[in-house]
Protein backbone atom coordinates (compact mmCIF):
# COMPACT_ATOMS: atom_id res chain seq x y z
CA UNK A 1 0.00 0.00 0.00
CA UNK A 2 1.02 3.52 -1.06
CA UNK A 3 0.17 6.76 1.64
CA UNK A 4 -0.25 9.82 -0.33
CA UNK A 5 0.74 12.64 2.38
CA UNK A 6 -1.50 15.95 1.21
CA UNK A 7 -1.06 19.02 3.78
CA UNK A 8 -3.62 21.55 2.96
CA UNK A 9 -3.75 25.07 3.46
CA UNK A 10 -6.33 28.05 1.98
CA UNK A 11 -6.42 25.11 -1.01
CA UNK A 12 -9.89 25.60 -2.06
CA UNK A 13 -9.28 26.46 -5.37
CA UNK A 14 -7.05 23.76 -6.46
CA UNK A 15 -8.09 21.03 -3.98
CA UNK A 16 -10.63 19.22 -6.09
CA UNK A 17 -8.09 18.72 -8.77
CA UNK A 18 -5.93 17.64 -6.93
CA UNK A 19 -7.86 14.74 -5.29
CA UNK A 20 -10.00 13.94 -8.42
CA UNK A 21 -6.49 12.92 -9.46
CA UNK A 22 -5.50 11.01 -6.84
CA UNK A 23 -9.20 9.02 -7.25
CA UNK A 24 -8.35 8.37 -10.93
CA UNK A 25 -5.33 6.53 -10.70
CA UNK A 26 -4.52 2.79 -11.66
CA UNK A 27 -2.68 1.50 -9.32
CA UNK A 28 -6.23 1.24 -6.09
CA UNK A 29 -4.21 0.48 -3.33
CA UNK A 30 -2.96 3.33 -1.33
CA UNK A 31 -4.57 5.45 1.54
CA UNK A 32 -4.83 9.51 1.47
CA UNK A 33 -3.37 10.92 4.93
CA UNK A 34 -4.81 14.65 4.61
CA UNK A 35 -3.46 17.58 7.26
CA UNK A 36 -5.27 20.46 7.41
CA UNK A 37 -2.65 23.29 8.32
CA UNK A 38 -5.28 25.75 9.89
CA UNK A 39 -7.21 26.62 6.65
CA UNK A 40 -9.44 29.65 6.72
CA UNK A 41 -10.71 28.58 3.30
CA UNK A 42 -13.26 25.59 2.33
CA UNK A 43 -10.20 23.52 2.64
CA UNK A 44 -11.10 21.41 5.01
CA UNK A 45 -14.89 21.11 4.20
CA UNK A 46 -13.63 20.05 0.22
CA UNK A 47 -11.73 17.42 2.29
CA UNK A 48 -14.07 15.67 4.82
CA UNK A 49 -16.86 15.57 1.88
CA UNK A 50 -14.19 13.34 0.16
CA UNK A 51 -13.67 11.83 3.29
CA UNK A 52 -17.50 10.64 3.91
CA UNK A 53 -17.57 9.73 0.28
CA UNK A 54 -14.56 7.97 0.70
CA UNK A 55 -14.40 6.66 3.92
CA UNK A 56 -11.83 3.87 2.99
CA UNK A 57 -9.11 5.82 1.64
CA UNK A 58 -8.96 9.36 3.24
CA UNK A 59 -8.09 9.97 6.74
CA UNK A 60 -8.10 13.74 7.62
CA UNK A 61 -6.34 15.20 10.49
CA UNK A 62 -6.65 19.20 11.61
CA UNK A 63 -3.54 20.81 13.35
CA UNK A 64 -3.41 24.85 13.79
CA UNK A 65 -1.07 26.43 10.79
CA UNK A 66 2.26 25.85 11.94
CA UNK A 67 3.52 25.17 8.08
CA UNK A 68 3.58 22.38 5.33
CA UNK A 69 6.53 20.57 6.84
CA UNK A 70 5.11 20.20 10.27
CA UNK A 71 2.04 18.25 8.72
CA UNK A 72 3.66 16.04 6.83
CA UNK A 73 5.88 15.06 9.44
CA UNK A 74 2.72 14.79 11.40
CA UNK A 75 0.88 12.72 8.77
CA UNK A 76 3.72 10.46 8.84
CA UNK A 77 2.98 9.25 11.80
CA UNK A 78 -0.47 8.09 10.59
CA UNK A 79 0.58 6.19 7.45
CA UNK A 80 0.62 2.87 7.28
CA UNK A 81 1.84 2.26 3.74
CA UNK A 82 4.68 0.55 2.88
CA UNK A 83 5.43 3.10 0.88
CA UNK A 84 4.60 6.96 1.15
CA UNK A 85 4.58 9.50 -1.33
CA UNK A 86 4.10 13.15 -0.97
CA UNK A 87 1.72 15.80 -3.10
CA UNK A 88 0.96 19.38 -2.50
CA UNK A 89 -2.69 19.90 -2.78
CA UNK A 90 -2.50 22.57 -5.39
CA UNK A 91 -0.56 19.71 -7.75
CA UNK A 92 -1.59 16.88 -9.35
CA UNK A 93 -0.78 13.68 -11.01
CA UNK A 94 -1.38 11.50 -13.88
CA UNK A 95 -3.81 8.66 -13.46
CA UNK A 96 -0.28 6.02 -14.14
CA UNK A 97 1.51 8.03 -11.68
CA UNK A 98 1.43 5.64 -8.56
CA UNK A 99 1.21 2.57 -10.77
CA UNK A 100 4.80 2.84 -12.57
CA UNK A 101 6.22 4.45 -9.63
CA UNK A 102 5.92 1.31 -7.44
CA UNK A 103 6.43 -1.20 -9.89
CA UNK A 104 9.95 0.67 -10.50
CA UNK A 105 10.34 -0.01 -6.51
CA UNK A 106 9.33 -3.33 -6.54
CA UNK A 107 10.94 -4.86 -9.45
CA UNK A 108 14.05 -3.40 -7.89
CA UNK A 109 13.46 -3.38 -4.21
CA UNK A 110 13.96 0.34 -3.48
CA UNK A 111 14.12 2.47 -1.18
CA UNK A 112 13.66 5.18 -3.19
CA UNK A 113 12.26 5.73 -6.87
CA UNK A 114 12.56 9.42 -8.56
CA UNK A 115 10.83 10.72 -11.34
CA UNK A 116 10.39 13.96 -12.95
CA UNK A 117 7.73 16.91 -12.94
CA UNK A 118 6.03 19.51 -15.36
CA UNK A 119 6.05 22.81 -13.85
CA UNK A 120 2.63 24.44 -15.47
CA UNK A 121 1.01 28.14 -14.62
CA UNK A 122 -2.57 28.01 -13.47
CA UNK A 123 -3.87 28.59 -17.07
CA UNK A 124 -2.00 24.93 -18.32
CA UNK A 125 0.95 26.78 -19.94
CA UNK A 126 4.08 24.68 -19.44
CA UNK A 127 6.78 26.78 -17.51
CA UNK A 128 9.41 23.95 -16.98
CA UNK A 129 10.14 20.11 -17.16
CA UNK A 130 12.58 18.06 -15.04
CA UNK A 131 12.78 15.34 -17.04
CA UNK A 132 15.79 12.51 -15.76
CA UNK A 133 17.85 11.76 -18.47
CA UNK A 134 19.81 8.04 -18.01
CA UNK A 135 22.91 6.65 -19.62
CA UNK A 136 22.54 3.33 -21.46
CA UNK A 137 23.46 1.74 -18.03
CA UNK A 138 20.66 3.24 -16.08
CA UNK A 139 22.55 5.96 -14.52
CA UNK A 140 21.38 9.67 -14.01
CA UNK A 141 23.95 12.31 -12.07
CA UNK A 142 20.77 14.68 -11.82
CA UNK A 143 19.69 14.89 -8.28
CA UNK A 144 16.80 17.40 -7.88
CA UNK A 145 15.93 17.84 -4.07
CA UNK A 146 12.43 18.67 -4.19
CA UNK A 147 9.85 16.20 -3.35
CA UNK A 148 7.87 16.07 -6.56
CA UNK A 149 7.54 12.54 -8.35
CA UNK A 150 9.81 10.30 -6.08
CA UNK A 151 8.05 7.60 -3.72
CA UNK A 152 9.92 6.22 -0.42
CA UNK A 153 9.36 2.96 1.62
CA UNK A 154 8.50 4.21 4.76
CA UNK A 155 10.71 2.16 7.05
CA UNK A 156 13.74 3.83 5.32
CA UNK A 157 12.28 7.18 5.94
CA UNK A 158 12.24 6.26 9.53
CA UNK A 159 15.32 4.22 9.94
CA UNK A 160 17.47 6.94 9.13
CA UNK A 161 15.01 9.67 10.81
CA UNK A 162 14.49 11.75 7.76
CA UNK A 163 12.01 14.35 8.25
CA UNK A 164 10.78 17.62 7.01
CA UNK A 165 12.42 20.72 8.76
CA UNK A 166 9.71 22.29 10.18
CA UNK A 167 9.11 26.22 10.08
CA UNK A 168 11.72 26.49 7.25
CA UNK A 169 11.33 26.89 3.78
CA UNK A 170 13.28 24.53 0.88
CA UNK A 171 12.49 22.08 3.93
CA UNK A 172 12.51 19.36 1.18
CA UNK A 173 16.21 20.23 0.65
CA UNK A 174 17.67 18.31 3.34
CA UNK A 175 15.16 15.78 3.13
CA UNK A 176 16.56 14.38 -0.38
CA UNK A 177 20.01 15.37 0.13
CA UNK A 178 20.13 12.07 3.02
CA UNK A 179 17.61 10.11 0.97
CA UNK A 180 19.67 10.07 -2.19
CA UNK A 181 22.62 9.54 -1.01
CA UNK A 182 21.29 6.81 1.91
CA UNK A 183 18.49 5.07 -0.07
CA UNK A 184 19.13 1.38 -0.71
CA UNK A 185 18.46 0.41 -5.06
CA UNK A 186 17.62 3.69 -6.04
CA UNK A 187 15.93 3.96 -8.94
CA UNK A 188 15.33 7.18 -11.10
CA UNK A 189 13.32 6.74 -14.30
CA UNK A 190 12.43 8.67 -17.52
CA UNK A 191 9.17 9.59 -16.45
CA UNK A 192 6.97 12.38 -15.70
CA UNK A 193 3.47 12.22 -14.15
CA UNK A 194 3.20 14.58 -11.51
CA UNK A 195 1.93 18.35 -12.39
CA UNK A 196 3.18 20.84 -10.37
CA UNK A 197 1.04 24.47 -10.11
CA UNK A 198 3.18 27.71 -9.71
CA UNK A 199 1.57 30.58 -8.82
CA UNK A 200 2.27 33.80 -6.77
CA UNK A 201 0.78 32.22 -3.70
CA UNK A 202 3.47 29.62 -3.71
CA UNK A 203 5.94 29.89 -0.70
CA UNK A 204 8.81 30.43 -3.57
CA UNK A 205 7.89 33.40 -4.70
CA UNK A 206 8.41 35.49 -1.29
CA UNK A 207 11.62 37.47 -0.19
CA UNK A 208 14.22 34.71 1.42
CA UNK A 209 15.28 35.16 5.13
CA UNK A 210 17.94 33.30 6.48
CA UNK A 211 16.02 32.65 9.54
CA UNK A 212 13.52 30.41 7.10
CA UNK A 213 16.67 28.55 5.03
CA UNK A 214 16.74 25.18 6.83
CA UNK A 215 21.10 25.79 7.96
CA UNK A 216 20.84 23.63 10.80
CA UNK A 217 18.96 20.83 8.76
CA UNK A 218 21.67 20.79 6.03
CA UNK A 219 24.26 21.12 8.44
CA UNK A 220 22.64 17.92 10.35
CA UNK A 221 21.78 16.16 6.81
CA UNK A 222 25.31 16.35 5.55
CA UNK A 223 26.87 15.40 8.61
CA UNK A 224 24.90 12.20 9.27
CA UNK A 225 25.70 10.97 5.41
CA UNK A 226 29.15 11.47 6.15
CA UNK A 227 28.44 9.33 9.47
CA UNK A 228 27.31 7.04 7.42
CA UNK A 229 29.30 7.19 4.38
CA UNK A 230 29.84 3.32 4.51
CA UNK A 231 26.37 3.24 3.26
CA UNK A 232 26.27 5.87 -0.02
CA UNK A 233 26.98 4.33 -3.05
CA UNK A 234 28.94 7.31 -4.16
CA UNK A 235 29.85 9.88 -1.91
CA UNK A 236 31.40 12.13 -4.41
CA UNK A 237 27.72 12.26 -6.40
CA UNK A 238 26.51 13.22 -2.76
CA UNK A 239 28.83 15.71 -2.22
CA UNK A 240 28.56 17.43 -6.04
CA UNK A 241 24.82 17.22 -5.23
CA UNK A 242 25.63 19.27 -2.42
CA UNK A 243 27.36 21.96 -4.42
CA UNK A 244 25.05 21.99 -7.05
CA UNK A 245 22.11 23.03 -4.56
CA UNK A 246 24.32 25.82 -3.41
CA UNK A 247 25.18 26.87 -6.94
CA UNK A 248 21.21 27.13 -7.92
CA UNK A 249 20.29 28.55 -4.72
CA UNK A 250 23.11 30.99 -4.69
CA UNK A 251 22.95 32.26 -8.72
CA UNK A 252 19.62 31.80 -9.80
CA UNK A 253 16.74 31.10 -6.81
CA UNK A 254 18.06 33.51 -4.36
CA UNK A 255 18.42 36.14 -7.33
CA UNK A 256 15.02 35.82 -8.86
CA UNK A 257 12.04 33.84 -8.83
CA UNK A 258 12.10 31.16 -11.93
CA UNK A 259 8.70 31.31 -13.07
CA UNK A 260 7.40 35.25 -12.29
CA UNK A 261 9.24 38.39 -12.85
CA UNK A 262 8.64 39.62 -9.15
CA UNK A 263 9.80 43.19 -7.44
CA UNK A 264 11.71 43.24 -4.66
CA UNK A 265 12.24 39.38 -4.71
CA UNK A 266 16.04 39.98 -4.45
CA UNK A 267 17.85 39.48 -1.06
CA UNK A 268 19.23 41.94 0.60
CA UNK A 269 23.11 42.11 0.59
CA UNK A 270 24.14 41.11 4.26
CA UNK A 271 21.12 37.87 3.74
CA UNK A 272 23.55 36.37 0.39
CA UNK A 273 26.47 37.37 2.24
CA UNK A 274 25.46 35.36 5.39
CA UNK A 275 24.69 32.53 2.84
CA UNK A 276 28.07 32.58 1.58
CA UNK A 277 29.93 32.25 4.73
CA UNK A 278 27.37 29.02 5.36
CA UNK A 279 28.22 27.72 2.45
CA UNK A 280 31.81 27.87 2.89
CA UNK A 281 32.17 26.35 6.34
CA UNK A 282 30.01 23.73 5.50
CA UNK A 283 32.05 22.82 2.17
CA UNK A 284 35.53 23.18 4.30
CA UNK A 285 34.56 21.50 7.55
CA UNK A 286 32.64 18.40 5.76
CA UNK A 287 34.26 18.30 2.11
CA UNK A 288 38.06 18.85 2.78
CA UNK A 289 38.74 16.78 -0.65
CA UNK A 290 36.11 18.90 -2.55
CA UNK A 291 38.68 20.06 -5.45
CA UNK A 292 39.70 16.78 -5.94
CA UNK A 293 35.73 15.38 -6.78
CA UNK A 294 35.88 13.37 -10.27
CA UNK A 295 32.04 15.18 -11.26
CA UNK A 296 33.35 18.83 -10.77
CA UNK A 297 37.11 18.15 -12.32
CA UNK A 298 35.39 16.27 -15.76
CA UNK A 299 32.24 19.01 -15.38
CA UNK A 300 30.61 15.15 -17.21
CA UNK A 301 27.23 13.86 -15.51
CA UNK A 302 24.61 12.38 -17.05
CA UNK A 303 21.47 14.40 -16.82
CA UNK A 304 23.18 17.19 -16.13
CA UNK A 305 22.73 20.57 -17.95
CA UNK A 306 26.02 22.40 -19.38
CA UNK A 307 25.05 25.16 -17.54
CA UNK A 308 24.39 23.87 -14.33
CA UNK A 309 28.21 21.57 -15.20
CA UNK A 310 29.97 25.13 -15.65
CA UNK A 311 27.89 27.05 -12.95
CA UNK A 312 29.40 24.19 -10.01
CA UNK A 313 32.54 24.21 -11.43
CA UNK A 314 32.96 28.02 -11.10
CA UNK A 315 31.14 27.84 -7.63
CA UNK A 316 34.13 25.84 -6.03
CA UNK A 317 36.48 27.79 -8.22
CA UNK A 318 35.39 31.47 -6.19
CA UNK A 319 35.52 28.94 -3.11
CA UNK A 320 39.10 27.92 -3.87
CA UNK A 321 40.23 31.43 -4.74
CA UNK A 322 37.90 32.99 -1.80
CA UNK A 323 35.93 35.58 -4.17
CA UNK A 324 32.87 34.36 -3.66
CA UNK A 325 31.38 37.46 -2.14
CA UNK A 326 33.12 40.15 -4.17
CA UNK A 327 31.83 37.79 -7.18
CA UNK A 328 28.21 37.74 -5.46
CA UNK A 329 28.76 41.79 -4.72
CA UNK A 330 28.78 42.36 -8.52
CA UNK A 331 26.53 39.60 -9.42
CA UNK A 332 23.46 40.63 -7.54
CA UNK A 333 23.76 44.30 -8.50
CA UNK A 334 22.23 43.74 -11.96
Amino acid sequence: MVSIIIPIYNAEKYLEKCLKSILNQKYKDYEVIAVNDGSIDKSYEIICDYQQENPNIFKVYTQENKGQSCARNLAMKYAKGEYVTFLDSDDYIKEDYLEVLVSAAEKNQSDMVCSGEVRIDENGKIVSKIRYKLDKKGNCTLRRLNFSGKIYKKAFLEKNNIAFAEGKVYEDNPFNMMAFALAKNLVVIDYIGYYQIVHMGSTTTKKIQTDKLPFDEIEKAVRYVKDNKSKVNDYELFEYTVFSFFTYFLFKANKQHYYFDIEGRKSDKEVVYKICDYMKMLIYNFFPDYKKNRYVKKMKGKGVSSVQKVGVFFFIKLIESNNLKKFIKVYYRY
